[in-house]
């Protein structure tokens, strides 16, 4: 058995290069790791001794359960208020007879596996905040509890006593870790609460837990917010509302209040309640979050880096339930970021406690073809100086999950492999191999490329990398408070338009919070901005769109919603304000569906004589550009108007139809000042000059993303809706239909093919190839010696 102790190395978080880097001992250092959470499997110990013949020397611990057999009780935290600073044996044979004697997959019991495999290895940890269900059961007022009554095995946000509990556990199994001989081979400790950043009730759809013991946080809340009860009556324009007899509001009590007259944009007073509950929401999950980050600081000190899977605002409109088993639907699927809490992201991201952000990649589009995305904010992650950590759990031909979130099949292996790790390395990001059971991987083509992997990894630690101009999402995760807090608006602009828009349009893309466009570091290459959330015409936005966006030849993408509330009431008289705009505003939801009828402006150069963006999907007020010079229509149901002072018409791109078949502008662009960058007028661009493209509908097509790119001035990589990701240092081209392709470069450089490793060009502003399988190109860039104008055929 190799030693379990190693002199004690010190892993810290920095930038490097561009992006952020692990560093041991003050040298940057990759560290692909490869984690499975099937420690309890007969296929364990040869999936570890597999990746460890091929080079895998970084490894993650898991935690696993099966104590009194139950699934998430582990040793460590046996009963209520049974916490264990060394476990307690277990008695049973819960998981694997190969597990000798009990069948139980330690933490040392993985130690020892792995280090005979690889006696050099070092370790992440993970673990998740599961109570015993004994807890639950003991506890019933302080576990999670929908509006129907069902409970759920977790602990509340508002349970003091669960929190107790689960910092004593967390800090005893960290400091079990840090007793073992095996202490010093520890890079990190990663948590992953249960419901992956969520509470599992909200991950469920449901909006509100309605257990007594959050009843008793939000009327203590209220008192603290209100002081009388007359202010909380006039607040919720209620006036039998009193501190001593609130409820936590049901998820269906809002639309009953208005007996049903709730439209996706609501007024304030509809939902004021609701509101309050929110806010309460979000200074909990950051207590919970600070306890189990504060507990394993507490336990391993200071110097040990910690993780979280949170943040998920790359999915902003994740239906969890439905999507994964396609059952539990609702007419009204809640958000889940605003029910559990987790809003205002970008000052968590900016704890010192936080070192790596870890979650899996969008299981929506895994399969060859599509993007690879985090389900984190992994572009706003990277940008606050964090590791993010993307999850592979990449399903394959390889074992039995086969044929599940779009399984890597025979063929497909280095296509997807690659894309993945040139998807995250272009973002400065990370990604590591994972086995939620085993076998994934388990075959011999897969592992070879992941060996190949770890070298390509290692050879741009230290190529400075830094974006280049790209098509920017910014969300904005608070923005749902304005809303009648369902998902299936941001289901299209947020989830839809990042995988079927943004990852085809060939043009590298981002995905940052509001927040962010603030940050010093902000990267100012940017042209081309999507503002799927920019609902609130309040001061904040209108200083951050006046002093970062509306310059410089940018083009900004506002959607359906931009400008439609100042936070209190609904009207076309902000969003006239805000965008410079005239509109109007019908008080109905309606389903959206723009057809193209101008064929002479350059943002629908190449469309068809049907091109249609929309979807059945029902929201609104609908806000639509108005046409002062349109004849007036007296017929159907009457809107409000509301004039911009700038009264220069837009340039109407598209028609919606509404009702009594109005035709409306649905799609429709204004230039100020000199106007976008890549209109054709030269010169120089800054403070107010862009264009502002308003869409009544979305998400938006590939290729009307690549005509906004090209008319803001961003260059355009590849015409053919294939997956491109490329920084400073790179390009690649992940591409599934057969025929040529024709990479055009932002200007002329020395090109090496980074996976035949070999030199393409010494100088080159296009790089030819041709598809004839799914595969992923990816080539290293470098300023070029002798410019020559060439091509690589």
């Amino acid at each position: 058995m190799p030693s379990t102790t190693v002199p004690r190395p010190q892993y810290t978080v920095r930038w490097h290069a561009g992006k952020p880097a692990f560093f041991e001992n003050d040298q940057p250092v990759v560290l692909p790791s490869y984690c499975t959470c099937g420690a309890a499997f007969e296929a364990y110990t040869d999936n570890i001794r597999l990746f460890a013949r091929h080079g895998c020397r970084y490894f993650w611990l898991h935690l696993v359960g099966g104590y009194n057999g139950e699934w998430g009780t582990t040793p460590f935290w046996t009963s209520p208020g049974q916490i264990h600073e060394t476990p307690l044996p277990m008695t049973e044979k819960y998981w694997s007879p190969k597990a000798q004697p009990d069948g139980y997959w330690s933490v040392d019991r993985q130690v020892e596996t792995i280090l005979a495999a690889a006696p050099d290895a070092r370790f992440f940890i993970r673990l998740h905040d599961c109570p015993p269900e004994s807890w639950a059961q003991q506890f019933p007022d302080e576990v999670l509890t929908d509006y129907l009554g069902q409970r759920r095995q977790h602990g509340s946000l508002a349970s003091t006593r669960y929190h107790d509990d689960l910092r004593r556990f967390i800090a005893a199994f960290t400091r079990y870790c840090e007793s073992r001989p095996w202490a010093d081979r520890i890079v990190a400790y990663v948590i992953y609460p249960i419901g992956e950043g969520g509470t599992p009730l909200a991950m469920e759809g449901f909006l509100f837990d309605c257990s007594p013991v959050m009843r008793a946080a939000y009327r203590q809340f209220l008192r603290e917010k209100y002081q009388t009860d007359a202010a909380l009556q006039a607040a919720w324009n209620n006036p039998a509302a009193t501190f001593d007899t609130v409820e936590v509001p049901r998820d269906d009590e809002f639309r009953r209040r208005a007996a049903g007259g709730v439209l996706f944009w609501p007024e304030a007073r509809q939902i004021q309640p609701e509101r309050d509950y929110f806010e309460l929401q979000a200074q909990l999950f950051r207590r919970s979050l600070r306890v189990m980050v504060g507990a394993f600081r507490e336990a391993a000190g200071p110097q040990r880096l910690c993780g979280i899977d949170a943040f998920k605002a790359n999915l902003i409109g994740w239906m969890c339930h439905p999507i994964f088993g396609g059952d539990k639907w609702k007419q009204h699927y809640g958000d889940n970021l605003l029910a559990t809490g987790s809003t205002g992201i970008a000052e968590m991201l900016d704890w010192p406690e936080i070192s790596i952000v870890a979650t899996p990649h969008d299981y929506r589009c895994r399969w060859v073809g599509f993007g690879y995305d985090p389900e984190g904010i992994g572009d706003s992650v990277q940008l606050h100086g964090k590791i993010m950590m993307i999850e592979e759990d990449a399903r394959s031909y390889a074992n039995n999950e086969r044929g599940l979130f779009g399984s890597i099949e025979p063929g497909e292996e280095e296509a997807i492999l690659w894309r993945n790790l040139a998807a995250a390395l272009s973002k400065g990001q990370q990604t590591y191999p994972m086995d939620v059971c085993v076998g994934y991987f388990q075959n011999e083509t897969i592992q070879q490329i992941l060996a190949r992997r770890r070298a390509v990894e290692a050879e741009f630690l230290n190529i400075p990398r830094a974006d280049v101009p790209s098509v920017v999402m910014l969300v904005d995760e608070r923005a749902a408070a304005d809303t009648d807090f369902s998902c299936e608006y941001n289901d299209l602009a947020v989830i839809r338009q990042r995988i079927h828009g943004l990852n085809h349009c060939g043009v590298p893309t981002r995905t940052f919070l509001w927040d962010d466009i603030e940050r010093e570091n902000f990267p100012r290459c940017h042209r081309l901005f999507l503002l799927p959330h920019c609902y609130r015409a309040d001061a904040r936005n209108q200083r951050r769109l006046r002093e970062h966006l509306f310059r410089d030849g940018n083009v900004i993408v506002f959607g359906p919603g931009s400008g439609i509330t100042d936070g209190r009431t609904v009207s076309p008289e902000f969003a006239a304000s805000l965008l410079g705009l005239d509109f109007e505003l019908y008080d109905y939801e309606y389903p959206r569906f723009v057809t193209f009828d101008n064929w002479t402006h350059p943002l629908t150069a190449g469309a068809g004589a049907h091109e249609v963006i929309g979807d059945t999907h029902r929201y609104g007020p609908v806000l639509v550009p108005f046409d002062r010079r349109a004849p007036e229509c007296k017929g159907g149901r009457q809107p409000r108007v509301a004039l911009a002072a700038d009264d220069r018409p837009f340039i109407r791109l598209g028609t919606l139809a509404l009702d009594n078949g109005k035709r409306r502008p649905g799609l429709v662009v204004k230039e100020f000042g000199r106007g976008a960058a890549g209109n054709g007028l030269p010169g120089p661009r800054g403070p107010g000059d862009y264009a502002v493209v308003f869409t009544t509908a979305v998400p938006l097509p590939a290729w009307l993303l690549r005509n906004l790119a090209r008319f803001s001035g961003t260059h355009v990589y590849d015409d053919e809706d294939d997956v491109v990701y490329a920084d400073t240092s790179m390009v690649a081209v992940h591409a599934v239909k057969p025929g040529p392709r024709m990479i055009a470069l932002p200007g002329e450089f020395a090109v090496r093919d980074v996976l035949r490793g070999r030199r393409v060009a010494r100088a080159a502003r296009r790089i030819r190839f041709n598809v004839t399988a799914p595969v992923t190109r990816w080539f290293a860039l470098a300023p070029c010696a002798v410019p020559s104008g060439g091509v690589q055929r």
